[in-house]
Formats: structure tokens, sequence, C-alpha cells
């Protein structure tokens, strides 16, 4: 018998569960009733995913011991797999009670509540696990993770220092401490924490492209070219290496955004997607139902460019639900209150998994859900997309590329963006509108407030050039381009959005090898937007970013009648300044290389009566074109969402639309 016992053991061990499950059905029927051996069964049928099955035989085992604290423990983990969180939570508290001195079932126990979004309560079983057991690193591990789902980031970075602390190998406790980092702009440090991973284990998962672009967020360029050589190199070779959004702000390269977003999108959809709920049972009814997605209904860029559409929408043809799955948002955010008032029903889904968004979304019939961040941001959820949320899926507005993923049917673009011979860089069909594919509500509040240049620590009698663009998004070979401006426009300097303190001395810096005093770059505060678009009045030239191109801030510096200046790429994201100038009739002030960009700049800032009339046709050009017009945007986005649903009821495969 006992050799028999130990083969099975052994079995188990090597993780031959289909064999080790025959050997010990046999094995059971020959003996008697025996509680321990009833636990190695159901272990087995565990690890098979045959939880039913497992829990008919830990009952038996219990039956035959009720103090048999590591059946009721095994048992609760079967109803946690099977989501009966209430008979989970029964039979780890009756482990306990045999056990006080039981930190796994603490730590499963833990489990529940956080599956349940009592968070509070996980901690505490957590916390009671460890003062068990010191070095539990599962409860450490998931202490970590809930600390950052309260977004107490500093408690969780403590977490993850325990783990660092108890092993030399936690290239994981690492990577996830300095993404907390660098989500607190804390850049130094959340790179000393990738580099710390990368020395362990060089080739995990998308780590070494964080590392460059933390290096790009502090306009560190020391390699800059060799890494990026590297990196392209890698994702080519289809390494996991970068996320989407970093190739997006690295590369003018349509086809490698494809590459990488396919490789991530890879790795995190759904594989058996195929065997999950179908919508072959939809029907027409009388109002489509669109859902939106974002973590960013509150004051952000986002926020302000939907607000109007938001509030547009035709709901006399049209449901919209709001998911939202962002940051706790302030009482006094206005933004976020107009938006929420728009939908029909609004959904804080920041406690769900995105199975359960994603189930939800079906509950409620959700027709269209559009992903409104794809890859962008902390928050963004692309995994609810991957569960296929609704039977169509669109990529608006967040991300400027592609998904690359099978599961999106459609992104929404325009014909300055996507052209035809760029086409097949794109996973979705296009839904092409016209004019321009971002929205802009008609009318922004600007403060009235008076301003003075000395306020904006601004020189008086000099040519104000700026870019209020985040420092990722300022390459080195575009910043060799604005030093030679500078040297060529001797009374100006070049204002910048205050991002990170160490960008602002990098910038400095690097100004200083072109012989650019660092005092010509000034550093502009966060302000409100009204209070922003106010301080537009001092600019003469906004100053495009170039491959990853001005997007809010474009439309925001044409609305206060500022020339744009922009270097037209491949990619739809260097793209997007052209299209809002393409709308407004400006194409004047597109360029397509480094050379005419230079000089166009020195041409504005030379000549007075250029310069203003450039202002002045932008005021007349921006009342009669489009880009404002927030109820034509909304028309025609809506009549997208109408063809690309009447195209999948009548049995069509996604196909391209115009509008």
């Amino acid at each position: 018998m006992n050799k028999e016992l130990s083969e099975i053991l052994n079995l188990l061990e090597n993780k031959k569960l289909v064999l080790a499950e025959r050997k010990c059905s046999a094995f059971i029927d020959k003996i008697d009733e025996n509680f321990e051996i009833f636990n190695i069964y159901a272990v087995i049928l565990f690890q098979l995913k045959k939880y039913e099955e497992a829990i008919i035989h830990w009952e038996k085992a219990i039956n035959l011991n009720p103090k048999y604290h590591f059946g009721f423990n095994n048992l609760g983990n079967a109803y946690f797999a099977i989501n009966k969180f209430d008979k989970a939570l029964q039979n780890f508290n009756k482990a306990l009670e045999i056990n006080n001195e039981y930190f796994e079932a603490f730590y499963n126990r833990g489990n529940v509540f956080f599956k349940l979004n009592e968070l509070n309560k996980a901690l505490e079983n957590y916390e009671q696990s460890i003062s068990i057991k010191s070095d539990y690193v599962p409860a450490i591990r998931r202490k970590a993770v809930t600390f950052k789902k309260l977004e107490k980031f500093d408690e969780a970075i403590k977490e993850w220092d325990k783990l660092i602390s108890l092993s030399s190998n936690e290239t994981h406790a690492y990577f996830q401490k300095g993404d907390l980092l660098f989500a607190q702009n804390k850049l130094e440090e959340a790179l000393t924490s990738y580099e710390n991973a990368y020395l362990l284990d060089p080739e995990k998962p998308f780590l070494f492209g964080n590392i460059i672009h933390t290096k790009a967020k502090m306009c560190e360029w020391t390699n800059f070219n060799e890494n990026t050589k590297e990196l392209k190199t890698k994702i080519l070779d289809n390494k996991k290496i970068a996320t989407p959004y970093t190739a997006l702000t690295l590369y003018d390269d349509p086809f490698l955004h494809l590459k990488t977003s396919q490789i991530w999108s890879n790795e995190h959809e759904d594989k058996d997607l195929k065997n999950k709920n179908s919508f072959l049972n939809l029907k027409r009814s009388k109002k489509i139902k669109v859902g939106y997605y974002s973590a960013d209904f509150r004051t952000h860029a986002m926020g302000h460019l939907l607000v109007g559409l938001l509030e547009l929408h035709d709901k006399s043809k049209f449901e919209i639900y709001g998911f939202y799955f962002g940051p706790k948002i302030k009482k006094e955010d206005l933004i976020s209150k107009r938006i929420v008032n728009c939908f029909d029903r609004f959904e804080d889904v920041s406690s769900k998994n995105d199975q359960e968004v994603a189930n939800l979304s079906k509950d409620l019939e959700i027709d269209i859900a559009v992903d409104l961040m794809c890859f962008t941001g902390n928050y963004n959820r692309f995994g609810i997309f991957s569960k296929k949320c609704a039977p169509l899926q669109i990529n608006f507005l967040g991300y400027p590329g592609t998904s690359g993923s099978k599961y999106i049917d459609y992104i929404i673009g325009d014909k300055k963006l996507i052209t035809p011979e760029n086409e097949k860089y794109f996973s979705e069909k296009i839904i092409f509108l016209p004019d321009t594919y971002q929205p802009n509500e008609k009318n922004k509040k600007v403060s009235q407030k008076e301003l003075t240049r000395y306020q904006q620590n601004l020189p008086e009698n000099h040519f104000i050039f700026a870019s209020f663009n985040s420092h990722q998004k300022i390459m080195p070979e575009m910043f060799s381009v604005w030093m030679n401006i500078l040297n060529k426009k001797k009374e100006s300097i070049i204002w910048l959005l205050k991002d990170n303190n160490i960008s602002e001395k990098n910038l400095k810096k690097e100004a200083s090898k072109y012989g650019v005093d660092g005092d010509r770059l000034i550093f502009a505060e966060h302000l409100t937007l009204e209070e922003h678009l106010n301080r537009f009045k001092f600019v003469d030239l906004f100053l495009d970013t170039f491959p990853y191109n001005a997007h809010t801030t474009c439309s925001d510096a044409l609305r206060m009648n500022i020339p744009v200046l922009t270097k037209k790429g491949l990619s739809f994201a260097s793209k997007v300044a052209s299209s809002l100038l393409s709308a407004t009739n400006l194409a004047e002030l597109i360029t397509t290389n480094n050379n005419d960009y230079e000089k166009l700049a020195i041409k504005i800032a030379n000549d007075p009566n250029y310069s203003k009339k450039l202002k002045i046709k932008i005021e007349k050009n921006r009342k009669v074109s489009n880009i404002f017009k927030t109820e034509l945007f909304t028309a025609n986005l809506e009549s997208g969402y109408k063809k690309a649903y009447n195209n999948y009821l009548n049995g069509f495969n996604p196909s391209n639309i115009e509008i």
C-alpha cells in the first residue's frame, strides 16, 4: 500500500495529474476510508480544475476527521475557485477555529475579502498571517497588491521592500516597486528599481522598455541611440520588450507600432475566449447601447476633449453607459460631474476585475464598447476588451495607434491620420470621420485674470516659443532642432511645461551643449485649464514634438489662435497635429523634415507681420472650420456607430466606413 501511495505522491509532485488521478481512484477503492487519502485525491482533482469533485472528497475527509484543519482550508480554496465566497469563508473560519495559528487560512481568508473588495478586511487577514509567519511571501505580496489598489503607494512600496529583503532574487518586486515609483513621478528611484530588476533578469518581459521609457521621461539621453536601436531590434525579433505606448513615443514607424501592439496583445489577451459567450442572439433594439470605458472621466486632457461629445449624444437613438476605473474622483471636480450626468447609467468598476466588468457589460447588453484608453496611462484596462465585453469594440481617442488585437473591430480615425498605404498597419478596420478624429468642446471657459510676463517668469520683448507637452515626448533629435532655432533667434526663449525636476536639469544641461543658456528654457507651473488657456496669450509660436505630436495641447493652442508648427511623419501619433491643422486650413504650418521645420520657425519669429497674419488667419479659420463644432462631430461619430452596428446585424465582417 505504501508503495502505491508513494507512487501517487510522486506523480502529483511531478504534475502527472491525469495518471495520478487514475491511480489514486483505484487505490481508494482498495482500502478502508481514510481522510488523508481523500485529501490527496481532492488535491489532484483540484489541480485538474475538477473543483466540484474535489469538494466532494474534501467533505468526505472532514467528515472522517472533523478536526482536520487542512481539509477545511482546502475545501475553502475549492469554493473560492468556483466563486462561492460565503462557503469559502465558512471553511476558512472553521480551519481557524481548530487552529488559530494557521497562517495559510488567514491568507486565504484575506483573498476572499480582497475578491469581495473588502480591502481593509483583506489587509487585516494578511497581517495576521504575517504575524504568525513573518516571512510568508504570498501574504506580503498580497499586502503590496492591496495597498496599490487602495492607492497607498508608499505602503505598497514598503511591502515590496520586505520581499526584496527576504530574497536575493525578487525581480518581480523590483519591477512592481519601479512601477509605483514611476506613478508618483519619483523617476530616479523608479529607474534604480527597474535597473535592479534588470540585473537579476535582463529577459524579464517589458522591463527593458520600462527602463528606456523612464529615461525618456527624465530626458536622460546617455546612450539613447544605442538603447533605442537595441529595443527596435528586439521588437522586430518578437521579444516581449516594450509597451505599445513606449514604442509610439520613440519611433515614427507604423509597422513597429503594430508589431509592439501585437506582442503586447498576444501576451495579455484571453486565450480561451473562443469558448466563452458569443453575441449570436443580438437583436436590433430601438436604441443602440454604447459603453464608454475610461479612467479619465474627470479633470484630465481626455475628460476635457470628451465632455462636449458626451453631452450632445442623441438620446433618442443612443443609450450611453459609462464604465469608470480611474482614481477616486474629487468632489469639486466639475468636469467629472458634467461627464457622469451625461450617462444613462454610470458604473464605477474600479473594484471589479476584467472578467467581472465584461460580464456586467454583457448583462447590460452593451452593443458597442468604446475603449477610450487602449494602452495609455497607468489605469488602462485593455483586459476588459480581451474578454470581449460587447459584440462591437472600438479603439477611440486615448491611444493614437493600433491595438494590434483581433478583438478590437474598429479604430476611429481620419484620412490625414491613416492614409491608404498605412491601413495595413492597423489590426482594426477604420471609421473615417471627416475633418479630424479629435472631438473638441465648442466653447471652453478662459480665465479673465490679468496676467503679466513677469508673473510667468517670461522676459519682456522676447519671442516666446512654447511646447506644453509631457517630457517623454521630447526626443533628442527634435530638441536639437529647437536649440538651433534658439541660436538663430537670439531674443527668444522656449516655454515648457513642468514635468519633473530631473528632466528640467537634464534639458538645461543639454541646451548648454548647443551653446544655449539654460535660463532660456523656462518651465511653466501646472494650472487649471481656464488659467492655462489664459496664459497662451504670451505664446508666439507653439513648437510641436516628434514623433509623438501634441494632441489636446495642439487644439488648446489653436483655440487660443496660436500657430502650431508641426513635423508630419508616417505614424498616427506623428500626424495628429497635421490632422488638426488641416481641418483648420493651416497646411502651411505642416512640415515633413527638420530643415523645413527649423526654417519656418525662424521665418515666423523674424517676421512680426507674418506672425500676426497667422494668428488672424487662425482666428478666422477656427470660426468657420469644423474643428470646434461639437454637434457636427457628435453626429458624424454617431453615424459611424450606426453603420458599424447595422453592418454587424446584417452578418457582415467589419469593413472600413467613411462618413
